[in-house]
């Protein structure tokens, strides 16, 4: 996996793994075709919860589980056969048709859920899981009023219960004391405490949901599913905190205030600035080397004729400005930055 970036004007956020040694094999990187790798990613990667800890005391709710990093291997290994198949063969067409006709498939968020989504239907038909899906993003409501939705009711085959699972994809980070509030997203309202409060506070607490206007279904159990990136700081001692999964990779964060701290950063980590380029929103989840500058010298993109005169402007705009490279410290912005492969 190349080395990642993120920055802004006053800090940057430089990825380098630290991780198990499953994990750190990026087993979702022997992948060729981009939704299979981000398929295998929603799989192979670990929780990021040791255990459900409530960041409100206060709140009740039913009890909330966490699978451990073992289940996700080994669902992984199961599905493996299909991801080869999915990579290789006609399949791959039902993979894109599914995640495309999905609801904003261009959300990190929404494009998350359709990948594992996807895996539930898709195993479930193999046998490869026991996991049937009996509804998704079932409305809750108060009155006439939406209060909320539940990601996924499954009837679990192996042990009959029904289970709420609430899906969750963070890229976080994080900074001393290292609780649930100091662990923070690009939107600073987006804290992985408001996020686990919400989870609690919401749809957790439902008991008993309503299918399809008479049939009432009772939950089982609860499992929250929080997958992504973390980031810890490079400039402040760190502690991993006790609810944090052993198993689920940390990442390192570096602050540039000046010029000197670029090339400082640059020297101690050994990164060519000929080679960093914004990455795209998708690629916070895997890499896509088609959108190095080497794959495009090589592999020139045909622009299709039929776009309107804008579009077409624009994307022509873009490629006359590929790689953005040598980068500069003036041109950090608010993105996530890869090492291109050489």
């Amino acid at each position: 996996m190349p080395n990642i970036l993120n920055s802004n004007t006053d800090s940057s956020v430089k990825v380098s793994s630290d991780a198990s040694p499953w994990y750190s094999a990026s087993p979702w990187q022997q992948y060729h075709r981009p939704f299979v790798r981000d398929l295998a990613f929603a799989l192979a990667c670990p929780d990021a919860l040791k255990q459900w800890q409530s960041p409100e005391p206060n709140l009740v709710s039913p009890p909330i589980f966490v699978h451990p990093s073992s289940f996700w291997q080994q669902q992984f290994q199961r599905y493996a056969p299909r991801l080869q198949q999915l990579d290789t063969g006609n399949s791959y067409q039902d993979l894109t048709r599914y995640l495309m006709s999905r609801p904003s498939p261009y959300r990190l968020g929404f494009h998350f859920e359709g990948l594992i989504h996807f895996w539930l239907e898709d195993g479930y038909q193999l046998g490869l899981h026991p996991y049937e899906v009996l509804a998704h993003n079932v409305q809750l409501y108060n009155g006439m009023q939406t209060t909320g939705e539940l990601d996924f009711i499954l009837c679990n085959h192996d042990t009959g219960e029904v289970e709420h699972w609430e899906l969750a994809i963070k890229f976080y980070l994080g900074s001393a004391p290292y609780d649930f509030g100091n662990w923070v997203g690009i939107n600073s309202r987006d804290t992985l405490e408001r996020k686990l409060t919400h989870m609690q506070s919401k749809p957790f607490r439902s008991v008993w949901i309503d299918l399809d206007g008479y049939h009432k279904l009772k939950i089982d159990r609860r499992y929250v599913v929080l997958k992504g990136r973390f980031f810890q700081p490079s400039h402040q001692q760190f502690t991993r905190p006790d609810w944090l999964s052993d198993d689920f990779p940390l990442h390192t964060w570096y602050k540039l205030h000046h010029q000197y701290d670029w090339h400082s950063l640059l020297e101690r980590n050994t990164l060519d600035d000929k080679a960093l380029r914004p990455a795209h929103y998708i690629e916070w989840l895997t890499y896509r080397p088609f959108y190095d500058a080497s794959y495009l010298t090589t592999r020139p993109l045909p622009l299709d004729p039929w776009l309107d005169k804008e579009e077409l402007r624009q994307r022509r705009h873009r490629l006359a400005h590929w790689p953005y490279v040598p980068l500069t410290f003036a041109e950090l912005t608010t993105n996530l930055y890869i090492q291109q492969a050489q």
